[in-house]
């Protein structure tokens, strides 16, 4: 059984910038467990405010992790990983908040890959209404 906590924990080790937003987090959840999802989105949520404000440094190491873990993972932490990570991404990004292709940089095979499925999930094959590159390249 994949362990989707250890792949969150992981995750979260990687940027020592975010652990200022990740404490913010859990003291919102006040002890209790925010669940695997709730915590991606946290860490989406901050990755999007670092590509607004041009912060990128940890990222090549973070989208490591990312695709490194995907690159093993089951369904549940593939969907973890792309319909909690990606996803939230994507949609904070694509509502102005920053441009959406400055992580689509950053991404392996298997996160690009992912990427873009949500892509023609969402806005079909030709990518209608999305705000980022619609195909991959």
């Amino acid at each position: 059984m994949e362990d989707l906590g250890e792949a969150v924990r992981r995750l979260v080790a990687v940027c020592p910038e975010f652990s200022q937003a990740w404490r913010k987090h859990l003291d919102w959840w006040d002890g209790e467990p925010a669940g695997e999802y709730n915590d991606v989105a946290a860490l989406a949520h901050w990755i999007v405010e670092q590509m607004a404000a041009n912060n990128l440094d940890c990222f090549p190491a973070l989208f490591g992790e990312v695709e490194t873990t995907l690159e093993a993972a089951g369904p549940r932490l593939r969907d973890l990983l792309v319909v909690g990570l990606l996803e939230d991404i994507q949609n904070i990004s694509a509502h102005g908040a920053a441009d959406p292709d400055i992580a689509l940089a950053f991404l392996g095979p298997e996160s690009r890959m992912g990427w873009f499925e949500l892509i023609r999930s969402w806005h079909g094959a030709d990518g209608t209404g999305w705000a980022g590159q619609k195909r991959e390249q």
